[in-house]
């Protein structure tokens, strides 16, 4: 880019069009995933991150190409198209067919109406072959990862710059510079990821660790407490049914005291187990939470107390009818289970955790293994 044009370095003007970029990228990405983890919806990274990735790529190079076009200036963003595409293959990985991207070029050959030209052609070929050997690159843990995508990431932009040159009859200084540019801006790129990746899986630990139980390997309190609240008002603001099971298992002090803790963590682990496969089988998004010692929760949203009963039988004959193994012991546990449905005396979702309790309890009191709906 020319300074007496911008008024600014060339190289100060990259980094502020690369950067808005990525930035507007995890701007929209946090807040689709903070959105979708704050409704206690499960939330698809990978397919978050493609979607967001493309649209802000594809919108911003052909919305600049837009304004550029017919200037003698259009070249002048050649990195920044090359870096986008960087994001895309290298660090976001998304998959695209090559033909896609070829058909891409092309669409952007017509915008620019050079498609007359061999040297346009070339110049597409070259740039899908980039992509590939990108995206190839960034899904295989081959040795020294920064080197290899350094020297793939100027191998292309040498000779992509060069056909610019050639075209565009561009001196040799302002290939030179522009490769320059190029260089630095692609090792800040990758440096400025690497911190962003290492933030995103810190927070993704953060999240694992308060909302998920180590042992049992289900949701725990916190996010039961999150998701209740949720769907209460949900149903309060919606007019939804709303029900809930809540179980325990029974004689579990028994377990512990007679075959050790070592035993009763697998008599957990091999409930909860059951239990989400069972509820897998009936509604994959009904979710298991573990709120307790022995004491598990189910909400369902969207079910009547009579559809939730059914769900719960069939979770009670699975933790029947399961036989758990260990240290050569064979351990039969059961389950006693309390459901209820929202209802209008509850204020608010503790009244309504504690009805499904009551029926818990009742249950316990009547000699366990049973179901009591109320």
């Amino acid at each position: 880019m020319t300074w007496s044009v911008w008024l600014v370095p060339p190289m100060i003007t990259s980094i502020f069009f690369v950067l808005g970029v990525i930035t507007l990228y995890w701007s929209i990405f946090n807040w689709a995933t903070s959105k979708a983890e704050s409704q206690n919806k499960p939330v698809n990274v990978k397919r978050v991150q493609t979607i967001v990735g493309l649209v802000c790529a594809i919108v911003s190079v052909f919305a600049l190409q837009l304004i550029v076009r017919d200037s003698h200036l259009s070249w002048t963003f050649t990195n920044f198209q090359l870096l986008l595409l960087i994001f895309v293959a290298y660090f976001l990985q998304v998959k695209i067919p090559y033909w896609a991207v070829f058909i891409a070029g092309i669409a952007f050959m017509l915008l620019n109406g050079n498609i007359n030209q061999p040297l346009s052609w070339v110049y597409t070929c070259l740039f899908v072959l980039f992509y590939v050997f990108s995206y190839v690159q960034s899904t295989h843990l081959w040795r020294a990862p920064f080197t290899r995508y350094v020297v793939v990431a100027m191998a292309f932009a040498l000779p992509l710059w060069y056909l610019v040159k050639v075209r565009l009859h561009l001196t040799w200084s302002t290939y030179l510079d522009e490769m320059i540019n190029y260089f630095i801006l692609v090792v800040l790129m990758y440096g400025y990821f690497k911190i962003q990746d290492k933030d995103r899986r810190i927070k993704d630990r953060l999240f694992q660790s308060a909302n998920w139980d180590a042992l049992t390997k289900v949701q725990n309190f916190a996010a039961y407490d999150r998701a209740i609240g949720y769907e209460f008002r949900q149903s309060a603001a919606h007019g939804r049914d709303l029900s809930m099971v809540m179980f325990d298992i029974d004689h579990f002090k028994r377990v512990n005291d007679t075959y050790g803790h070592l035993a009763g963590d697998e008599v957990l682990k091999q409930v909860a187990r059951t239990v989400t496969a069972a509820l897998k089988d009936a509604d994959p998004k009904i979710i298991l939470y573990r709120t307790g010692g022995e004491e598990f929760n189910i909400i369902f949203p969207n079910y009547t107390v009579e559809q939730t009963k059914e769900v719960a039988q069939k979770v009670f004959d699975a933790v029947k009818s399961l036989t758990i193994t260990y240290n050569d012991i064979e351990i039969k546990v059961t389950i006693s289970v309390g459901v209820s449905a929202l209802s209008l005396k509850d204020s608010n979702p503790l009244d309504f955790y504690k009805r499904v309790d009551a029926n818990l309890y009742h249950s316990k009191q009547n000699g366990r293994q049973q179901i009591t709906v109320g």
